[in-house]
């Protein structure tokens, strides 16, 4: 696919990770939708910044735990940047601090319904609305460990994403292609990661030695959406931990 003069969605694309991607999308020449759940002034920031490559860029509000939201996002995108999305990447994420003895129904509930029910959705809404002249390229953001003890819900829906970018793969194929890419620890940390700094520091970060960057995150998604023979993949970008795991 050349995603030049294309249209993007990506979700979660207020700041970090999903900035990056947003930002490196708009660089390329490709309009993006940059969906938020609460934090508008970033968001804003994002657009601008996408705007400055010369595309059209739009913020879009959403909580994609409601189900009718999800399909607003989409709507929205639509009528705002005046084309149907090519490229959906779910890096929207409810990442929470649970235990199995403390999980709550809500907790999973939520979870479920942000981390793997919204890119089915937002998938759903592409294979319907996608011109049958048009390729479409569906990129799931997630995290290379799949078991946390004390983030339950977000490990079970990360195991969980895996199997719906299998699914979404056979099923929409050869119009859409559905990949997942499953990073590593990746600057710049948050909060409460830069909190955990000290023991990422001591344990060991695999044969790379350091943690990613955002942009080495972004020349990944770009390449795979570029590639229309990549399908099904769950890709690793993580200095090569999987393959010592």
């Amino acid at each position: 696919m050349n995603i030049k003069g294309s249209t993007a969605l990506v979700t979660g694309a207020s700041r970090r990770i999903g900035r990056a991607l947003a930002l490196a999308l708009a660089e390329s020449g490709c309009n993006v939708a940059v969906h938020y759940h609460s934090t508008e002034a970033d968001a804003t920031e994002t657009r601008n910044l996408a705007r400055g490559f010369g595309v059209k860029s739009e913020a879009i509000q959403a909580d994609l735990a409601i189900s009718d939201q999800c399909h607003r996002v989409w709507s929205e995108t639509i009528e705002k940047l005046g084309d149907i999305p090519r490229v959906v990447i779910n890096n929207a994420s409810f990442f929470d601090q649970v235990t199995i003895e403390d999980l709550t129904s809500d907790d999973f509930d939520r979870a479920m319904s942000i981390n793997v029910r919204a890119p089915m959705l937002l998938a759903q809404a592409m294979a319907r609305d996608l011109p049958e002249n048009s390729t479409g390229k569906i990129l799931n953001i997630n995290d290379r460990r799949q078991a946390y003890r004390s983030r339950i819900t977000y490990a079970i829906t990360n195991s969980a994403l895996t199997g719906l970018t299998k699914t979404l793969a056979v099923s929409l194929a050869p119009r859409i292609q559905s990949n997942e890419l499953r990073l590593g620890v990746i600057l710049p940390l948050t909060a409460s990661e830069n909190q955990e700094r000290e023991s990422y520091s001591n344990r060991t970060m695999g044969p790379a030695g350091r943690v990613g960057t955002l942009d080495e995150v972004s020349q990944a998604v770009i390449s795979i959406i570029s590639n229309d023979y990549i399908n099904g993949a769950s890709l690793s970008v993580d200095g090569g931990l999987s393959a010592i795991d």
